[in-house]
Parts: C-alpha cells; structure tokens; sequence
C-alpha cells in the first residue's frame, strides 16, 4: 500500500484512517520513526515486558503489556532453534 502523507503547520504527520486500521494503530499506542537519508520508516513500538513481581505462590510474574502471547508457539520457536543450534555443532 502507498499512501501520500501531508506535514501541517506544526510539523506533525497524520496518518490516514485505512493506513492506521490496517498497521493497527489506535491513539496512545507508540510508533518509532527509523531514519536514513533518503526514507523514513515508522514501526509499531511493541514494549518489552521488563517488570516483573512475585506472585503469593512464588512465581515470577511479568507485568501486563496488553499484548496478546501464544506461550505454545513460543516455547515451540525456542525448542527448534535450541535443536537446529545442537544439529550444528
């Protein structure tokens, strides 16, 4: 998709409505803009979950990021990468 982006007076860009519902972007979540000297590319900052608590039974608990998880997928992504790095050694 293309999309033709206008600078106002303030030098803010709007992004418009097809762009943000297809990059999933909602007010409040962060973008960071990637640039070089001839692009700019702007990314969905996804935070990484850095905070953790104990829970009464003692299990270490990430703090809640809102991000949905597959823990299935990636427990599977890690075990495959630990085999393929074992199959090369």
């Amino acid at each position: 998709m293309t999309a033709t982006l206008i600078i106002d007076e303030s030098g803010q860009i709007e992004l418009p409505e097809q762009l943000r519902r297809i990059f999933g972007i909602k007010p409040g979540v962060r973008v960071r803009a990637e640039v070089t000297p001839d692009k700019i590319e702007i990314i969905k900052d996804t935070p990484v979950a850095t905070e953790t608590t104990r829970s009464p039974s003692g299990r270490l608990v990430l703090a809640p990021t809102g991000i949905p998880m597959n823990a299935g997928a990636a427990v599977r992504e890690e075990r495959d990468a630990l085999a393929y790095r074992a199959l090369g050694q």
